[in-house]
């Protein structure tokens, strides 16, 4: 889990280096626990949707979308810093009010 982790860090750190960006220490820890819930707490109407055939299981599927998550925070900074007075700062509540909108996008399982 810690290496998990640590690749949410890093790609937390290279979204505030190339945007010169700031995310509170709180909105880094909703990001690390929503990433790892993908794989330790999924949503239990999550199926594997039609097109995901290379996994053979729930389980490997939803380690694939962990590790795409974590390719998509730097965007998804992106997204909610643009909200921003700034244009740079995500605080807890800009995140949490956003969330909704880009996991409707991003989240590739069906919910029964």
């Amino acid at each position: 889990m810690a290496d998990i982790a640590e690749k949410i860090h890093t790609a937390i750190e290279s979204w505030q280096s190339c945007t010169g960006g700031k995310i509170s220490e709180q909105g880094k820890q909703i990001i690390v626990s929503a990433v790892r819930a993908i794989v330790y707490d999924p949503h239990p109407g999550w199926r594997l949707p039609s097109g995901m055939e290379p996994w053979p299981t729930l389980e490997e599927a939803l380690a694939e979308v962990q590790r795409d998550a974590i390719s998509k925070i730097g965007p998804a900074l992106d997204q909610i810093a643009a909200k921003a007075p700034d244009g740079k700062t995500v605080n807890t509540f800009a995140m949490l009010h956003s969330f909704h909108d880009i996991l409707q996008v991003w989240c590739p399982f069906r919910k029964d």
